[in-house]
Formats: structure tokens, C-alpha cells, sequence
């Protein structure tokens, strides 16, 4: 089910954001050294819920 994402959620969805990217990350070698703004390192909860609740960007999860 989609829905739509409320600060309750935002941790949950920093964890599937940085395993999901985590991937990908060891995939081509990127590290917090050398890719420290790459999404597996940089999505944070401060972050999100900023961009959820500052910038009223809309945000939905599956």
C-alpha cells in the first residue's frame, strides 16, 4: 500500500533509503571518504524530516 509519509515514519524511511543505496555503494566503491554526499551516506533523519516539515515536500512510501 502507498501512503503518504508522516515524521512518525521518518526513521524507518532513512533505514530502507541507506540500505537501498548501500548497494549500489558497494557496488562501485563508494565510501563516506570518497562519495561523503552520495544517498547511502547522506540521507539522515535531520534531513528528511527538514525536507518533510520546512520545505513541505511531500513524501510517500510503499
Amino acid at each position: 500500500m502507498i501512503k503518504e509519509v508522516a515524521e512518525k515514519d521518518i526513521a524507518e524511511c532513512v533505514k530502507v533509503i541507506r540500505k537501498s543505496f548501500s548497494t549500489v555503494a558497494i557496488e562501485f566503491g563508494f565510501t563516506v571518504e570518497n562519495a561523503p554526499r552520495f544517498t547511502a551516506f547522506a540521507t539522515t533523519e535531520e534531513r528528511l524530516e527538514w525536507d518533510l516539515t520546512k520545505k513541505h515536500r511531500l513524501m510517500y512510501a510503499f
